[in-house]
């Protein structure tokens, strides 16, 4: 028979149990406590990182719009150099003759430089780090793409690799617009010849049957509007007055008569109310608040439009977008010969090619006069103000004062977006129009 346990050792197997569970909790309790706090280490350590990145990314980018403004300081300086008497040097060059590049006996006609440098180069980390020694013991690049994500170039900028600059591991890409081939709405409310040119080419740009969508619907506030209320309603916010305009389309005297009704009733309706700010726009989202501006508009219009240019300044003629080029076209016509070809899309587009063909290499703009006589070859009567003194026009020019740039930092994960509208006036680097980070 076995012998029965005494109470010693069942007390000590009674023990050995306790102490078993104590320890299991512990551990646990130890392995709970051991991860949270490796995951708050890591957490901080991530937080950290975003943080240093997000100040790179920053910086990187602001370093975008100081080389922009550097180079747009060149390009005003290229823009001042004037060569005398270009069109006969020509000639005698050729061997020919033109009728454009001849002057008459004892009078030089000086031509300045069309050469676009802003948009012959390209301002990138990749630029940076040619002009900048990087510091000792930091390699020149690192292995891995830094790709610039939301660029307009997404090919080039997906191959692009990252550079060290100054111990910041990271890239920027910076992009330069020209302000002054868009259609200032702020000349509404200008001088009666700016006015009266700025209202036509906006009823053209907004007249156009490709942009039918805009105004055949209603929006969410239930508003339908026409391109001709638009306009008004645009004068309206801007005017000094609280009368509602009405458009005068004669072609005679002001184009904006003052009406009978108050402008302020479309917008006692909405909610919160509010006034119209009866004063110049400050920034290109301040549309939104003009009654009958909508998310279709701003998608269609708002890389047409601007308020930042000079309200004196003039539309250039070196563009890109083939709708800008033909409100070009169109300031040039001579008002009072308007020939009907220019109704046809067909012609237009056909006339729209010769000028882009006309532009022999990329970054290299055309003068005023030379696209005065690209019309005249095509059969377009060209405004007598116009051809007569290039430099004295009213209207139309081949150099551009204000730039907008965008430029896009990025670092690690983090990724910094700020735009700038620059001035070119008498200080260095310009006057700083808009800033805006994102």
């Amino acid at each position: 028979m076995p012998r029965p346990m005494d109470k010693r050792q069942a007390g000590s197997r009674y023990q050995r149990g306790v102490t078993m569970l104590i320890v299991v909790v512990a551990i646990a309790v130890l392995t709970a406590v051991a991860t949270d706090f490796a995951y708050n280490s890591r957490v901080d350590l991530q937080l950290a990182a975003n943080q240093r990145d997000e100040v790179r990314a920053y910086f990187l980018a602001r370093s975008g719009i100081g080389l922009s403004r550097l180079l747009l300081r060149f390009q005003k300086q290229v823009d001042n150099i004037q060569i005398p008497n270009i069109g006969a040097l020509l000639s005698s060059l050729t061997g020919s003759s033109s009728k454009s590049g001849s002057t008459a006996p004892g009078t030089q006609q000086s031509t300045g430089l069309n050469i676009q440098l802003w948009k012959l180069a390209r301002i990138d980390c990749q630029m940076l780090q040619m002009m900048v020694k990087p510091p000792f013991g930091i390699e020149k690049a690192v292995k891995g793409p830094a790709p610039i994500r939301g660029t307009d170039d997404l090919e080039v900028a997906s191959k692009m690799a990252t550079r060290s600059f100054g111990g910041f591991n990271g890239c920027f890409l910076a992009t330069i617009g020209d302000e002054e081939e868009k259609l200032n709405v702020n000349k509404l409310n200008g001088l009666q010849f700016s006015t009266q040119a700025t209202v036509a080419r906006l009823l053209d740009l907004l007249g156009d049957k490709r942009f039918d969508f805009v105004f055949d619907r209603e929006d969410a506030n239930r508003v339908k509007v026409t391109p001709q209320d638009e306009v008004i309603n645009l004068r309206d916010w801007i005017d000094e007055d609280e009368t509602q305009s009405a458009l005068n389309l004669t072609g005679q005297g002001d184009p904006f008569v003052k009406g009978f009704s108050d402008e302020n009733s479309f917008y006692d309706r909405y909610v919160p109310r509010y006034r119209t700010k009866n004063a110049a726009m400050d920034t290109l989202d301040e549309l939104y608040m003009v009654h009958g501006v909508n998310d279709r508009f701003m998608a269609a219009f708002r890389d047409r439009l601007t308020v930042y240019s000079d309200i004196n300044s003039k539309l250039n003629i070196n563009t890109d977008d083939p709708l800008l080029l033909r409100l070009a076209i169109l300031s040039m016509v001579d008002p009072t010969k308007v020939p009907p070809q220019l109704a046809d899309p067909y012609f237009m587009e056909d006339l729209i090619r010769r000028i882009r063909a006309a532009r022999v290499l990329p970054g290299m703009g055309m003068s005023v006069n030379d696209f005065g006589a690209l019309l005249k070859l095509a059969g377009v009567p060209v405004n007598a103000s116009i051809s007569a003194n290039v430099q004295g026009n009213r209207l139309v020019s081949d150099k551009t004062s204000t730039f907008s740039i965008k430029s896009v930092g990025e670092a690690g994960s983090v990724q910094k977006t700020i735009e700038a509208v620059i001035r070119m006036d008498d200080q260095a680097l310009g006057r700083l129009v808009y800033w805006r980070e994102s």
